[in-house]
């Protein structure tokens, strides 16, 4: 991030603070040193509420350093890459490499952060309640740091878990919507859209406390609430670039033949079979498995096998494979035909595998885990030209 100074290194994780972070270390010290420890704290002097307010902000941001590497193990753990940890104005980013591939690893990742700062408040603010003097001259600054730090850590798990994108909250509620859709587009957009509104409220919110008195604190609002709402739209725009990027580049990679993914038809199974009569046989292990349905050995159409496993066990000795098929599922591609192609051919026809043909003969099927698979191949020989082929020594 631009205009920030490295630390150091945590678990090998780069640690750097942006020049903004000196604004919040001044605004926070000044905070607490004048209002906030002088209101709880009457007994103390200058120097003590200086003392206790500038190691109270120097500990927030090192509860915000633990926050953050909250988030960054758990992504480690789920394989993702951090390139590191950046603290700022408004607390701290820490920058996850990737994206989680479902929505139980992105909860994780995003309720990481707040479950740490949740375990340091109140393991502090016990020791405050077990051990705290008994009277307010045996309040010391230490006892002070202890409590408001306790405090301060409770509030940023707090704050953290509203539900606004691109927030911890934000996150959560976006892997909540995704498990329920499968759609991680919609996801963002109702995580954003709920967001939007949490921010103007806040914002809401700071006006209405400056228009009140407390002119400093409406404002850091105000900003905290401005600068979320334009991280969120940057987000989403980040979004949207990147899934435009990859289905350009997608759509580039997909021109092989479609030669390249067939491979051979497993064994037919007769449409007057009974379901009963297929599962004594044995399934695929895969639920969307494709299985081509043969009439007197001559192939009519596929049934996929989670139609099978859908029939109650009182009606599989009845319903029939060809009960089942749809006589639209037999669909040809041809074998110079791009995998773009045969792709575009089953989202038309809404179908998870075609007839691979070669002139008059038919020469197997393809799926799209197939294609998939031979992008995967496709891509892996062109970034690296000399360890395709066969592996034959020259």
């Amino acid at each position: 991030m631009r205009g920030s100074i490295k630390l150091f290194s945590v678990l090998g994780i780069p640690v750097d603070i942006n020049a903004t972070w000196l604004i919040a270390v001044a605004i926070i010290t000044w905070s607490l040193s004048t209002a906030a420890y002088p209101s709880f704290f009457s007994l103390w002097s200058t120097q003590q509420y200086w003392l206790a307010g500038t190691a109270t902000t120097l500990l927030l941001f090192v509860s915000v350093l633990a926050h953050e590497l909250g988030h960054s193990l758990v992504a480690l753990s789920q394989g993702l890459k951090v390139r590191g940890i950046t603290l700022l104005l408004f607390g701290g980013v820490s920058k996850i490499q990737g994206e989680a591939s479902r929505p139980r690893n992105e909860f994780l990742i995003a309720f990481a952060g707040p479950l740490v700062s949740l375990v340091i408040g109140i393991a502090l603010l016990f020791w405050w309640f077990a051990f705290h003097p008994g009277f307010e001259d045996q309040v010391t600054p230490v006892h002070g740091i202890i409590f408001f730090t306790g405090w301060m850590n409770i509030l940023v798990a707090g704050f953290n878990m509203l539900p606004g994108y691109p927030m911890d909250g934000g996150r959560v509620l976006r892997s909540a919507v995704w498990s329920f859709t499968g759609d991680t587009v919609r996801a963002s957009r109702v995580a954003f859209l709920v967001g939007r509104v949490v921010f103007y409220l806040l914002i809401g919110w700071g006006v209405w406390r400056i228009l009140n008195g407390d002119i400093m604190g409406g404002i850091w609002i105000v900003m905290i609430g401005w600068f979320l709402m334009s991280s969120a739209r940057g987000e989403i725009q980040g979004e949207k670039a990147k899934r435009e990027a990859s289905a350009v580049e997608l759509h580039s990679n997909l021109e092989f033949n479609v030669g390249r993914s067939t491979r051979a038809l497993p064994p037919m199974i007769e449409g007057a079979w009974s379901v009963e009569q297929v599962m004594a046989r044995g399934l695929p292990a895969n639920p969307m498995a494709s299985m081509p349905v043969a009439k007197q050995g001559e192939l009519i159409g596929f049934v996929v096998r989670q139609d099978l496993s859908e029939i109650s066990i009182e009606r599989r000795g009845q319903v029939t494979v060809a009960d089942l098929m749809d006589a639209k599922s037999l669909q040809v591609a041809s074998v110079n035909d791009s995998a773009r192609e045969a792709l575009s051919l089953m989202d038309r026809h809404r179908l998870h595998q075609l007839v691979v043909m070669d002139n008059d003969y038919v020469i197997g099927m393809v799926t799209r885990p197939d294609i998939v698979a031979a992008l995967l191949e496709f891509h892996s020989e062109r970034e690296h030209p000399e360890s395709a082929g066969d592996g034959t020594p020259i």
